[in-house]
């Protein structure tokens, strides 16, 4: 299915811009993964627009995970229906969230001692909680097959940026927990302090205008580091960019570079 289509379709259902959709849908037409893993569908737009591109190409699965009692309207089922792409994507519900869908599946795929590798593309997009993403992200690497990506959204996102519209995210309440835990963008603190420092990615791109960052399993000790902009900001973190390209190399991360969408 073309991406004019599926846009037209569910367009207007949030929680992906049109803009992300299209990079998403891009991104699988260029990479081909043969498994995807959703972890957190809300609406399932985001899980549309992937099968729309998986349908064009003439391939692929998408295993989309969420809880059970996540009650968004429409549904991710309703919508794939609309699209006419149920066939691409099997969406399963948790009752206490992924992780324990990751539980079940390492164990499937487990036989004498090892775990044997099934997904090309994940994409975390959950509670955005260092305790419940950080563990997925251990999860799914058991699951991510050398040259696989790793999707987090949320990358700048807090729970007290969120007070205004909700007291609550994904069962988390958010004047339970303290004031870092608040204000720390939990899923930035995963992806530097876990997936970047983890020894099997080498490949680090957060698309700041996104507000994605991603990761390559290259299984090699070499790292690369880049950050994208929008075009209209490039001139603006330049002088950044030259900053944090010496840090990065004292780290042995690469270069950091600021690069046009």
């Amino acid at each position: 299915m073309k991406f004019a289509e599926v846009q037209r379709i569910v367009g207007g259902v949030p929680f992906i811009s049109p803009e992300h959709a299209m990079s998403l849908y891009n991104k699988i037409l260029c990479e081909r993964p043969a498994e995807i893993l959703e972890l957190g569908i809300a609406h399932g737009t985001a899980t549309c627009v992937m099968a729309a591109a998986l349908d064009e190409i003439g391939a692929g699965t998408i295993t989309a995970v969420d809880l059970a009692d996540a009650a968004f309207a429409p549904s991710a089922e309703e919508q794939l229906a609309r699209c006419g792409l149920t066939w691409w994507a099997d969406v399963l519900r948790m009752q206490t969230g992924y992780t324990w869908f990751l539980h079940d599946e390492i164990r499937r795929r487990t036989a004498n001692g090892v775990c044997e590798p099934k997904y090309d593309l994940c994409i975390i997009d959950g509670p955005k909680n260092w305790t419940i993403d950080g563990c997925a992200f251990f999860l799914a690497d058991k699951l991510l097959r050398p040259g696989g990506w790793i999707v987090f959204d949320d990358y700048d996102w807090t729970y007290a940026g969120a007070d205004a519209t909700r007291a609550a995210t994904d069962g988390i309440t958010h004047r339970a927990l303290s004031e870092a835990e608040r204000t720390t963008p939990q899923i930035r603190e995963v992806f530097e302090l876990l997936v970047v420092q983890h020894g099997d990615y080498g490949e680090f791109v957060i698309e700041d205008h996104k507000d994605w960052a991603m990761a390559r399993k290259t299984g090699s000790r070499e790292k690369s580091y880049t950050v994208r902009y929008r075009a209209e900001y490039a001139d603006l973190v330049s002088w950044a960019m030259a900053a944090a390209r010496k840090t990065a190399h004292k780290l042995r991360f690469g270069s950091r570079a600021a690069a046009h969408p």
